[in-house]
């Protein structure tokens, strides 16, 4: 027993050791780089985040520009306001138009402080966001029409840092103008200027939110490396003391002897540069406890191996010990025995036992196959009998002679009739799961004739295929059920639009494509994920009975290997896509 047990320790022991070893330094080096991955990847994320926040501020200026430099009807209402002396009634409406126009979109946007409109003209006014048309010696904020220069041909927009405050009574509110100049269309130089003006408080506090780390630096630098604007805790480091030459995302520096991680984001359509600068031992402190959790779970992991290998080693040898002293009895256990020989080791009574439990088990599987294929067959069976009832085919026959008596010539009812129990003796006639494409195309033509008969709103079936695809096998009534889907609630009744449905039909790496787009009412996210639910539901209970009663026959026959998807947006229409194997 001493033997066993020694052994069996020597045989775990070192297998469980060694990939505990490789695993737990696999670990620390995988989980290190991850963590740091990780970092740099959401920092690059808060700084595009930053910059997309911050090109949807200047897409306000393009509106803006397409405004007050593209449209005519807009520059020459507000050239003739800035350039009269007096303002005729038509004028007074289109100026209440434009300054409100201008306040409105002010006030709306919360990191707008105000917008100016300048054309040149003889009496130096500007169209404001806060005062209206105003002249520009009245205004308190002069400072931005120094950016003013006639003889520029500068398109491009720039921004200044500045602060600015509409009385000389109030505190002066810090700002990011924004500025940009006019051509009135195909001018060759500069005839105006727009000036919009945005709170630095406004991105003061979006950084502060976007921000992971505490004591992060986050601050954007314009085309000549000047501070547009930072968070609240961006004093500490001075953009000049970075190393504005480097162009990489992501790199480390020393500064006051300690060390920084720097991450940047260039905007090369605004000539703008994010930065996020954080002291090493911060951005790390996460990935450094890490490393040392997992160590300790390394070395707690072998102590509690060794130990468990060690119980399980001595129960082993005791199982052992029992096994040989059960064979060695020669009262209760001699039919046991017997069976045994000299070369049989102490664990054979054991195999047998495994080998007897394994027979029975392989024969309940084979008996769980067959109900499972019968319950299937019966389950296939009853769908499809959903669709195809038997006992409609005799009593459509008499009502078509019936009503055929009555007229005494074939018409609409005696027409639907024929066709209706064309539909049902297909049904009945092939006893298959799957038929031809022809014959499938020829029983959904039958059932779109019933319906344009007895519909009151209009629909068109488009079909393309090629005829060499007709001897193919599809599911059998695979089309007429989402047909009557797309008729039952894809036409609007509110409207008189045709509604028209495509169906399209292909062989991909051997399989058959069914692809049905309908120009419907579409269906709204909520409803659409509601419908595929029902649809996967074991239950039948719905009232897109079609739909489900389709997918389960293509589930029932092939298994997993089928396609089943429905796309619709709402106002669009709904399409749904079939892909099941070419069955022989």
């Amino acid at each position: 027993m001493n033997k066993i047990l020694i052994k069996n320790i020597v045989l775990f022991l070192f297998p469980v050791l060694i990939p505990v070893f490789i695993l737990g330094s696999f670990a620390i080096i995988i989980t290190d780089k991850y963590m740091k991955e990780s970092i740099t990847t959401n920092n690059l994320n808060l700084l595009q985040q930053l910059d997309q926040q911050t090109s949807l501020v200047l897409n306000d200026m393009h509106l803006l520009h397409l405004d007050y430099n593209w449209n005519p009807e807009i520059i020459l209402s507000l050239q003739n306001i800035l350039d009269s002396e007096f303002l005729t009634l038509q004028q007074k409406r289109n100026l209440e138009y434009g300054e409100g126009t201008l306040r409105r979109k002010a006030i709306a946007t919360p990191y707008i402080h105000s917008i100016y409109v300048y054309y040149m003209n003889d009496k130096d006014r500007v169209l404001t966001s806060r005062a209206g048309v105003t002249s520009i010696s009245s205004m308190h904020d002069t400072e931005w029409f120094e950016e003013f220069d006639k003889s520029s041909k500068k398109e491009e927009l720039w921004m200044r840092t500045r602060s600015i405050s509409e009385f000389s009574f109030e505190s002066p509110e810090p700002v990011i103008s924004i500025y940009k100049n006019i051509f009135k269309t195909s001018a060759q130089h500069v005839e105006g200027i727009i000036v919009l003006n945005i709170y630095q408080s406004y991105f003061k506090d979006l950084m502060n939110e976007l921000n992971h780390y505490q004591d992060q630096n986050i601050f954007v630098l314009d085309e000549n490396h000047q501070k547009l604007y930072e968070n609240t805790t961006s004093n500490s480091i001075n953009p000049s003391e970075l190393d504005l030459t480097n162009q990489q995302e992501s790199y480390s520096m020393k500064l006051d002897g300690n060390t920084y991680i720097v991450h940047q984001l260039f905007s090369d359509e605004y000539q703008l540069r994010y930065i996020s600068v954080i002291e090493d031992n911060i951005i790390y402190n996460i990935p450094n406890q890490l490393r040392w959790f997992t160590l300790l779970f390394v070395l707690l992991s072998l102590i509690l191996g060794a130990a468990t290998i060690y119980y399980l080693s001595q129960k082993n040898a005791k199982h052992v010990h029992k096994i040989i002293s059960t064979l060695n009895t020669t009262s209760q256990h001699e039919e046991w025995t017997k069976k045994l020989s000299f070369k049989d080791n102490e664990y054979q009574l054991i195999v047998q036992r495994i080998l007897k439990n394994y027979v029975n088990q392989s024969n309940l599987e084979k008996e769980l196959k067959e109900n499972k294929y019968q319950l299937q067959s019966a389950e296939l069976l009853a769908l499809q009998n959903q669709i195809n009832p038997h006992f409609l085919s005799n009593t459509l026959t008499i009502i078509y002679w019936r009503a055929m008596a009555l007229t005494g010539q074939p018409n609409k009812v005696t027409k639907m009739v024929e066709t209706l129990t064309d539909i049902l003796h297909f049904s009945l006639r092939i006893k298959q799961h799957t038929v031809t494409l022809a014959e499938e195309i020829h029983h959904t033509q039958n059932y779109i004739d019933i319906i344009k008969i007895r519909s009151d709103h209009p629909f068109s079936i488009i079909w393309d295929y090629d005829e060499k695809l007709l001897d193919k096998q599809v599911l059998k009534f695979m089309l007429q059920p989402i047909i009557e889907n797309s008729l039952a609630h894809g036409i609007d009744h509110q409207s008189n639009q045709e509604l028209t449905i495509k169906i399209k039909i292909h062989v991909l790496e051997d399989k058959i494509h069914v692809t049905m787009i309908d120009s419907g009412k579409g269906i709204s996210k909520e409803n659409l994920h509601a419908l595929r639910r029902e649809i996967q539901s074991e239950s039948l209970s719905t009232k897109h009975i079609g739909l489900a009663n389709t997918n389960k026959r293509l589930e029932l026959i092939f298994n997993s290997r089928y396609t089943f998807i429905i796309r619709s947006k709402e106002r669009w229409g709904t399409s749904i896509t079939i892909v099941h194997p070419i069955k022989d």
